[in-house]
Parts: structure tokens; sequence; C-alpha cells
């Protein structure tokens, strides 16, 4: 989380010093259409979100997989430990079995 806010705040500051040293006003020509003006920041500013919006958008039916790989995953998980409880059940196979061993093995601590 702390990672993420100091590398988001960095690149803002890195954007607002791109914007403030050009600030070059251009002229844009499309195939069709008067060419439109503005500052060369501006226009690169632009660009840059409309791919990051593309990204993302191009992106989401590899997030939507993983999300239900993940619930498939979490479902199959539950399921097999009820089948494992059952067994315990019926074998009389105590939970806390193993757990007794790990804490008589380790050494007082203080």
């Amino acid at each position: 989380m702390q990672k993420s806010l100091i590398i988001s705040l960095l690149s803002a500051l890195l954007l607002v010093v791109f914007a403030l040293r050009n600030s070059i006003p251009v002229e844009l020509d499309f195939i069709i259409g008067n060419p439109v003006q503005g500052s060369l920041s501006l226009f690169l500013l632009i660009t840059i979100f409309i791919g990051f919006f593309i990204g993302l958008l191009l992106s989401y039916p590899t997030f939507k997989k993983f999300k239900t790989t993940i619930a498939n995953n979490k479902a199959e998980i539950i399921k097999l430990k009820n089948i494992l409880d059952e067994y315990k059940k019926e074998y009389g196979i105590n939970k806390n079995k193993n757990e007794d061993k790990t804490t008589e093995d380790k050494p007082f601590e203080e």
C-alpha cells in the first residue's frame, strides 16, 4: 500500500514537472478536420491516459478469468476440507493431534 502511494505521488510529481517544462504550443493535425492547437504536454498526457484506459479495457477479461479461477479454487478447498473432516470423524482421528506434537517438540522460550 505504501509503496504504491509513494510511486503514485512520484509519478504525479514527474507529470507536473513534465507539463511545466513542455508547455510549447503545438498544432495537432488529424486526417480530417481542422488542426487542434494546444500545449505539447497536454496532448502527451491525453494520449497516456487514453492508452492506460485502453490497456485496462483489454486486460479486463484476464482479470475476470483470474477472479473466477480463484473463486473455483476456494470452493474446491472448502469441499476438500469438508471431506477431510468427514474422514477424521469416521476414523476417530483427533484434529489437534498434530498440533499437540508440534507444541511438545518446541523448547521453552522466555
